[in-house]
């Protein structure tokens, strides 16, 4: 039998799709800023789409709430970062660009979603409540 988790996934991902194919069957221009802030939300759909629903749900399935909640922040925050490096022109900050630093931004992002999650399973393996 497929889990809750696996059937909202695949449902957040096929509407993804779909919302895709039909804003470029009606001509929607990817390559605009609006272009650009769609397929933002699109890899967000896909990304975290159903853990958002499943969070918000407070549905404690195959993962807990709180870890599911981690992971949208740490994926809106990459994609936020990603949404501001395709938006705006890179521009010299002594030695790197911008697109660099935002980049280094991202890896922190991930880095310290990790660690959360490490720490997250440390305590929840101890029994203790992290106080």
């Amino acid at each position: 039998m497929v889990s809750r988790d696996t059937a909202v996934h695949v449902t957040v991902v096929v509407l993804a799709f779909a919302s895709v194919a039909a804003l470029s069957r009606f001509g929607t221009d990817f390559d605009s800023p609006l272009g650009g802030l769609l397929l933002v939300v699109f890899n967000g759909a896909v990304l975290a789409g159903a853990h958002l629903y499943l969070a918000w749900r407070g549905d404690d399935g195959l993962v807990p709430v709180a870890a599911r909640w981690r992971f949208v922040a740490a994926v809106a925050a990459v994609l936020f970062l990603g949404l501001v490096a395709v938006s705006f022109d890179p521009v010299s900050l002594g030695p790197v660009s911008s697109n660099a630093l935002l980049a280094a931004l991202g890896g922190v992002v991930a880095v310290g979603y990790l660690l959360a999650e490490a720490r997250a399973g440390y305590l929840a393996s101890t029994g203790d409540s992290g106080v």
